[in-house]
């Protein structure tokens, strides 16, 4: 039995049952293709603990995001305490990097006690990634959370804070903060392809990445590519291609990255409006070898929630696999790293081919990072030897994960993109 599974077991069945709604609506909770939005960590029942008193007056921000662009009109908050006059904020955050800046605020409004609905007026708008958090701004009461579960948690600042705070600053806690909003979705990142490109490299490659989108519906699909560059945490300033593609039609782009007039890699997020799909996408990968032609493969889209049943997607409590190449002297291995909106931490594990661990890391990355180190960088070894196996799992958060192969006479490039190979629930 794995300690996470002999922890709930141990816990009374009425809190059971709370911590596995809670997980679900955790793994499950989506707007892709729907109407619906939440921010924050939706909940049921009632908490078994309360959120960390570290000043009279403290922000709790939760660290679950919103699932979605769109507007929020109603928070659900639960507050010990009744007749708390004026004791609530309400408080909404961008993250960009480790800074969470406060963009909207409403209240202070007086708790009714229990599950408190809070109606905004006017709405907030929020966008895919954002926090919201609520400030004690009263000596009276405090939010409610609940512990025995692996969820996103959330952090708390002594003050009513009202400027920009590094989220490193504050004070972490795995609990479930008894927080969030609903309200309507515009539209979501619904599909990422993990990396594409326009970039020299070893041996003289010339990597590059064709797209080719189908609009297999029956009107017209719009919506928009997000280019998300190596080496950074994605914003929504980052360069964007609006898309309207009749139904039954083909577009077809060539060297999508330099195309933006840009050189390196990168990841692909396809945001779309709520109730459409992202199009039929062709993202082909290759090496330009000029006169002798091209060499490269076809690369899936991936879905961004639990909810899509895409197995590519590594969240939370999931574990998988994947094989370095056999003769490392005629092949070079990198490991490519795509976080979402909640970032992720993962442990991986570098064994030989007979199962002898030879190295372990863990590894902390933002929202919507994007990498692709060598494997032995990535792993700090000399280097990876044949047929190593790579094991990472995912300890909070998700990404989607993938080992590019590049033949080094031929610069052939293929990609093995993690699957997941079981989950702790």
């Amino acid at each position: 039995m794995s300690a996470i599974t002999a922890r709930i077991a141990s816990t009374p069945e009425c809190v059971r049952m709370r911590i596995f709604k809670a997980l679900a609506l955790l793994l499950f909770s989506t707007a892709a293709f729907g109407q619906s939005l939440t921010i924050g960590l939706t909940f049921g029942g009632s908490p078994n603990s309360s959120d960390t008193a570290i000043a009279p007056v403290r922000t709790d921000i939760s660290l679950a995001p919103a699932t979605a662009n769109g507007t929020i009109t109603t928070v659900h908050v639960y507050w010990s305490s009744s007749g708390c006059t004026n004791a609530v904020r309400i408080k909404f955050f961008h993250r960009n990097g480790n800074t969470l800046t406060p963009y909207e605020d409403r209240g202070p409004f007086t708790p009714t006690g229990g599950d408190s609905t809070i109606t905004l007026s006017p709405a907030v708008t929020v966008r895919q990634g954002d926090y919201i958090g609520v400030a004690r701004v009263a000596n009276c009461g405090n939010a409610g959370t609940l512990f025995g579960i692996v969820s996103t948690g959330y952090v708390a600042f002594g003050s009513d804070v009202t400027g920009p705070v590094d989220i490193t600053t504050g004070t972490s806690s795995g609990n479930v903060l008894f927080l969030y909003g609903t309200g309507t979705a515009t539209s979501s990142t619904a599909k990422v392809i993990p990396v594409v490109g326009s970039v020299t490299g070893a041996f003289g490659a010339q990597f590059k990445t064709d797209l080719q989108l189908l609009n297999t519906s029956g009107g017209t699909l719009t919506g928009s590519m997000v280019y998300h560059p190596a080496g950074t945490s994605g914003q929504p300033t980052d360069p964007t291609v609006p898309y309207s593609l009749p139904s039954g039609q083909v577009v077809f782009m060539s060297d999508f990255v330099a195309g933006l007039g840009l050189t390196g890699t990168g990841s692909l997020d396809f945001v779309v409006p709520s109730g459409q799909s992202a199009p039929l996408t062709i993202a082909r990968v290759y090496n330009d070898a000029g006169t002798n032609g091209t060499s490269g493969f076809t690369e899936e889209l991936v879905g961004t929630t639990v909810a899509s049943s895409d197995p590519h997607l590594m969240f939370q409590g999931a574990t998988g696999f994947m094989v370095a190449p056999p003769d490392p002297a005629k092949a070079r291995f990198n490991i490519g790293i795509r976080t979402l909106s909640s970032g992720a931490t993962i442990t991986a594990v570098l064994k030989s081919a007979t199962g002898t661990t030879i190295a372990t890391v863990t590894k902390t990355y933002q929202p919507n990072w994007f990498e692709q180190p060598s494997a032995a960088v990535f792993f700090g070894v000399a280097s990876i030897g044949a047929n190593n196996i790579v094991q990472i799992s995912v300890s909070s958060g998700s990404a989607i994960i993938y080992g590019s192969t590049t033949d080094n006479t031929t610069n052939d490039p293929a990609i093995q993109v993690m699957t997941v190979a079981f989950a702790i629930a």
